[in-house]
């Protein structure tokens, strides 16, 4: 198999992934495309080309992976394009924070809805419960875990 099937068959996979978790099969081939192209940066054209799509479709995609900070958006002096790379300035911590807070949210949301229910011994409200027990705790050590690997990368390289 050629290093260029081999790059096509790794985008699909990405795309088939990015499915599993609620995004578009498009926005995990446009990530793919850029994991494993050499340039730091693609523009649009070239996006719509090489994926073989539809303007719209990587067009909605590109917002879809800007919005969750996957990828961002190069401009350059003079230059009218717009040009699309991987976030390597995605700090990972503040992402995984920003999900804590999204699943604190969720919780008292749960919590909430839980109050209204009359029968707390009913399948909904078992599966209420339950999932904001683990919703605390997901929480709770999602943040210990984030403050150790911080402390981690904090440190100086053993090995220099």
């Amino acid at each position: 198999m050629t290093d260029s099937n081999k790059r096509a068959e790794y985008i699909e996979e990405v795309g088939l992934f990015f499915e599993t978790l609620g995004l578009t099969r498009m926005a995990g081939r446009i990530h793919g495309y850029l994991v494993v192209n050499e340039k730091e940066m693609v523009c649009f054209d070239e996006l719509v080309a090489s994926l073989q799509a539809s303007k719209s479709s990587i067009s909605t995609n590109l917002k879809a992976l800007q919005q969750i900070q996957f990828i961002k958006a190069i401009t350059l002096p003079g230059d009218r394009k717009t040009y699309y790379g991987l976030s390597p300035d995605l700090d990972w911590t503040q992402y995984y924070e920003q999900r804590i807070r999204a699943m604190d949210k969720m919780t008292r949301l749960f919590s909430r809805g839980l109050e209204f229910r009359s029968n707390k011994d009913d399948k909904p409200s078992r599966w209420l419960a339950q999932t904001l027990e683990l919703y605390e705790w997901l929480a709770g050590d999602i943040s210990q875990m984030l403050k150790n690997w911080k402390e981690r990368r904090s440190k100086p390289d053993k090995k220099k």
